[in-house]
């Protein structure tokens, strides 16, 4: 994260160390919260996984008992009957029955039927919760008989409830067409063991089961399950769930086909109703009183199968409709193979066979097609796939047998080598095995089978054929019955067709009679993934598939299978978590305060650290004190910061003499410059320094609250001192050594008495040049050279004391000085040869003839230097000084006329403008703070109280005590000074008595200046740097009580 200036963003250590707290304590909670709810997750597995291992156990000993109480009862039964000579009567039968009843509470009924198609059959009301409502039985009913006898229009089945002390509660007999010898548990019994059906369809409860057969003396005994028994142990409830959690169990055996589910394995899509047909008189009787028998098959979905013994598929809902419209009663028969189901229908056991493909010979009468199909083939995927069975002459097809498909194919494909087997399941088997390389049936079968054995890589393709045509056929003798049949099934509505075709012709939404989920199916053969929760995914869903082998006293394969959805397992987990995320929140909620102060030890020291940074920042090194603490790491942070601040110390120290040496090093260069200032830089700290430390110590008067507040304010005063004349660097030598008017880089008072010595050496010349002319006689001509010598002399002092500028030059004076100059000479030499080219570009161009006349004294062009560049000054100077036109004006007559001293106002700007040079140097140094004031303190010592002092004119407001303190110090020490070219050493009492008159003219302090005197601060400073004989006594009282008298 970033500031609105880009650098990154700062937080305190009290925030990040609480932030920090929070986040490890999120972050520990966290992995807690999830680890919990892994090892949750975990234990809601186990949990559920227990809990199905039980349940699968559960399962296995109820399908133990069953097995082995309904083996154990019905081989006893059978050996009662075989053993005994005599004839039972239906109270013994019906007393045995009762018991054995009673002793399995598990057996829905018990029953005997004779080969002359006698049935009787004691029911257990209690035997199951939806016995007694599909029976339509009372409370107080406790057993239920049933005896079919008879034969033909004749035959009967009469029922009789009782009450639990067996006495007859009612009864009730009605027309039955039940012949027990139609039956699977009937057709399929032996002597030899109990046999034990699939799943079908009880005739008189109308709900499924499976039934225990054996064969005795000419009879069979069978005792019946319900299959809601096991529906009910396998429940969601039974499971330890609840049913919106979407739990499916089922059992089934090793061919896939259901025995016992929790829930409807496949979408229930709603039929429309229909309505009744009108029909005439005597098509109603063909109805009434008949019961139609009708062959279901056990898995030929989606068309015809059986559902845990329920019939389902396109023409079971097809023919129901039929039913509706015609009023006619259905009895489906299932639990027989294909082939057992035609030679029943061949045998007037049934009455109607369906669906039929095509006209199979001796049949009967066909009605109008219930549905088409498309003809498809399967084989593994490593066999080439035809387009047309054209393609595969007098290869081996495969088909099931009995309902037409052999026929219709060996009518239009005669070279094919067809082999029937009996069922669906069979030719699945046949497939895999590799038996047979092709099977052939409708295609929506196959996708059935290749969707549950997709494992064994079989694939499936539409075949290059016409459309199959399948219909329903009856006996010749019905063929009334037919014609109303195929009235009915043109009168189905569009409408319903819809249905029929979204409940069952779309491929993966019909489920047969076998495991809904082939995933389920497919963990069979993975023994290891059995007895463990699998995740799965099925139909896009994550869910969980628990699977186990079920103990069956038979010696079949049948398997418990669990689908949970994975919310099961993480809604527990998740509802637990949930209320420890709860908690933990609120837990740290509670813990933010203490977040926010677990960082105190941290913050307390790391704090104390900071102020004492800002000591450090400060320079405040005297005062640092070490932090204590018992965190290792501050504390050493702390020693180390000690240890720095000591470093910056001593390097700040050195920093400190080197800046200070290297001023002095600048003050002495200044001073060496010359030889006649030697020493100026050096002692005017000196003084400024001892009338500072003077100041201090008053403790009255105006001066009683000045004080340096440490030791860098001194030091700033002191550098600036020694600072005070650094601009002099830039000053040229013989400026500020100038000792007389006429000096320049030599003192030009030689060149003039040269002059003079050529005017006097012209009067002698001329002197005997007329004594040898006879002009003059030789006393004539000596008292006018005299006379000329005299006034050359006097001429010559004047000028020379003149030129020392130790008077004031009057205007007579002045006067004088510009009629001496008149005075001429003859020059013979060119003034132009041996210049130097600075020389050469200043002095004009001349074509005068040689020798040429010159004036004794004279200002030339040539004696004027012009600037080089403009001078110009910053505005943050604020520097207010006159600037003469010409850089230099060494005219000889202009020089010697100088009023006062030796110094031109050329001159005396150059030697100012020392401090506009210092002004500017210091300026441009990056003085740290505490030395910001050394740039002011340096410039201001050439200013006066009344503002006309330089280089900025400041006045009395403007000038700080340190500032006036430097005033004094230079002043005193220029005046005071035996080393100036231009002036004699002042004695102290004269330079007293000069600075008593400059502060009475406001150049200088007054207060500061008799707080000079009377500290003794002069006299310890010419007791320190002044000759003995320069030292004479000052009365200091004279000055004081001037102050006092002022005042």
């Amino acid at each position: 994260m970033k500031t609105k200036s880009g650098t990154p963003r700062k937080f305190s250590i009290k925030f990040t160390v609480g932030s920090l707290f929070i986040i490890a304590t999120a972050v520990t909670a966290s992995l807690g919260l999830g680890m919990q709810y892994y090892f949750g997750k975990q234990m809601s597995e186990e949990h559920i996984l227990t809990h199905l291992t039980m349940t699968a156990k559960d399962v296995s000993n109820h399908i133990h008992q069953i097995d082995a109480s309904a083996t154990s009862s019905a081989g006893i039964l059978r050996s009662v009957a075989d053993f005994s000579d005599s004839e039972f009567s239906e109270t013994e039968i019906q007393r045995v029955f009762i018991q054995t009843l009673i002793d399995n509470p598990v057996f829905y009924s018990i029953y005997f039927a004779d080969n002359e198609e006698f049935f009787y059959q004691v029911i257990n009301l209690e035997s199951s919760p939806i016995v007694r409502g599909q029976i339509d039985a009372s409370n107080e009913e406790r057993w239920v008989v049933i005896k079919v006898t008879g034969e033909g229009e004749q035959r009967s089945k009469q029922t009789f409830y009782y009450s639990e002390g067996l006495d007859l509660v009612r009864q009730s007999e009605e027309k039955s067409n039940f012949y027990p010898s139609r039956r699977p548990w009937f057709d399929s019994a032996s002597r030899d063991s109990v046999y034990k059906t699939n799943p079908y369809l009880f005739q008189h409860l109308k709900i499924t089961g499976q039934t225990y057969s054996v064969r005795s003396k000419g009879a069979v005994i069978g005792v019946d399950t319900v299959l809601s028994s096991l529906s009910e142990k396998i429940s969601a409830t039974e499971l330890g769930m609840k049913k919106e959690d979407g739990v499916e169990a089922f059992i089934f055996n090793d061919r896939g086909e259901v025995v016992a589910s929790s829930v409807n394995v496949f979408h229930e899509v709603k039929i429309p109703d229909s309505s009744l047909l009108a029909l005439n008189e005597q098509q109603k009787t063909l109805f009434n009183q008949r019961e139609f028998v009708i062959s279901n098959q056990n898995d030929w979905g989606p068309y015809d199968y059986t559902q845990s013994g329920e019939p389902g598929g396109y023409a079971v809902d097809v023919l129901n409709l039929v039913s509706q419209k015609t009023g006619m009663i259905l009895e489906f028969v299932n639990g027989f193979s294909s082939e057992d189901l035609v030679r029943k229908y061949r045998q007037s056991e049934i009455d109607i066979l369906q669906p039929v493909l095509g006209t199979p010979d001796g049949l009967g009468i066909k009605s109008t097609p219930i549905f088409t199909g498309q003809l498809a083939i399967a084989t593994k995927t490593e066999n080439p796939m035809p387009t047309s069975l054209n393609e595969l002459s007098n290869q081996t097809v495969g088909v099931v047998a009995g309902f037409g498909m052999k026929e219709w194919l060996l009518e239009r494909y005669p070279t094919l080598n067809i082999i029937e087997e009996p069922n669906l399941d069979l030719a699945k088997r046949a497939l895999h095995m590799g038996e047979i390389k092709y099977l052939v049936d409708s295609y929506l079968t196959m996708v059935e089978i290749k969707r549950l054995v997709r494992l064994t890589h079989v694939h499936v393709a539409k075949l290059d054929a016409p459309p199959l045509e399948y219909s329903l056929f009856m006996k010749n003798k019905d063929k009334a019955v037919v014609e109303v049949i195929n009235q009915a099934i043109a009168a189905i509505t569009p409408e319903q067709k819809m249905a029929l075709k979204e409940k069952w012709l779309k491929p993966h939404q019909w489920r047969g009679s076998f495991v809904p989920y082939p995933e389920v199916y497919e963990l069979v053969i993975q023994e290891e993934k059995h007895d463990a929760m699998n995740k799965v995914n099925i139909e896009g869903e994550d869910r969980f598939l628990y699977i186990t082998k079920l103990q069956s006293t038979r010696g079949t394969n049948d398997y418990f299978a669990v689908l949970v959805s994975g919310k099961v397992i993480t809604d527990a987990v998740t509802s637990r978590l949930s209320k420890a995320i709860v908690i933990t929140a609120f837990v740290m909620l509670i813990l933010f305060p203490l977040a926010w102060k677990v960082g105190a030890p941290i913050v307390r020291p790391i704090l104390a650290l900071r102020r004492e940074t800002i000591k450090i920042k400060e320079r405040q090194f005297d005062r640092l004190v070490p932090v204590e603490t018992r965190i290792k790491e501050v504390s050493d942070l702390s020693d180390s910061v000690t240890e720095m601040t000591q470093e910056i110390q001593h390097h700040e120290q050195q920093q400190e003499e080197f800046v200070e040496a290297f001023i002095r090093l600048i003050a002495q260069a200044i001073d060496d410059k010359s030889p006649y200032t030697a020493g100026h830089c050096n002692r005017v700290p000196e003084i400024g320094l001892m009338l500072a430390e003077a100041v201090e110590k008053c403790d009255t008067g105006k001066f009683k609250d000045f004080k340096f507040n440490n030791e860098d304010e001194r030091r700033e005063f002191r550098i600036a001192a020694w600072l005070h004349d650094c601009g002099k660097i830039t000053t040229p030598e013989h400026i500020v050594d100038k000792g007389t008017k006429l000096e320049a880089n030599y003192n030009r008072i030689n060149e003039i008495r040269t002059r003079f010595e050529v005017l006097r050496r012209d009067a002698e010349v001329e002197m005997w040049k007329s004594i040898s002319t006879g002009e003059l006689s030789k006393e004539e001509a000596q008292a006018k050279f005299d006379q000329r010598v005299a006034q050359l002399d006097e001429d010559f002092r004047f000028v020379a004391n003149a030129n020392v500028g130790g008077e004031f030059m009057s205007d007579e004076k002045i006067e004088r000085i510009k009629q001496i100059a008149q005075q001429t000479w003859l020059r013979h030499y060119d003034d132009h040869l041996g210049l130097s080219p600075f020389e050469e570009m200043i002095k004009p161009k001349s074509d005068v003839t040689l020798p040429v006349v010159e004036n004794l004294l004279a200002d030339k062009p040539d004696h004027i230097i012009e600037r080089v560049r403009p001078m110009e000054f910053a505005p943050e100077h604020g520097i207010k000084v006159q600037v003469p036109e010409h850089q230099y004006n060494l005219g000889e007559v202009y020089n010697l006329t100088i009023s006062r001293g030796t110094l031109t106002p050329e001159d005396r700007f150059k030697i100012n403008e020392h401090m506009i040079s210092g002004i500017k140097m210091l300026g441009a140094l990056p003085f740290p703070p505490e030395l910001s004031n050394v740039p002011r303190y340096a410039s201001t010592h050439h200013e006066t109280l009344k503002g006309t002092g330089y280089p900025r004119r400041l006045s009395a407001e403007d000038l700080s005590t340190p500032e006036r303190i430097l005033v004094i110090a230079d002043i005193f020490e220029a005046l005071t000074a035996g080393d100036r070219p231009y002036k004699k050493a002042k004695p102290v009492s004269v330079a007293v008595d000069i600075m008593y008159k400059m502060a009475l003219d406001e150049h200088l302090d007054m207060d500061l200046f008799l707080l000079f005197l009377e500290s003794g601060v002069y006299r310890d400073y010419a007791n320190k740097f002044m000759p003995a004989e320069q030292v004479d006594e000052v009365d200091i009282e004279k000055y004081l009580k001037s102050k006092s008298s002022d005042a």
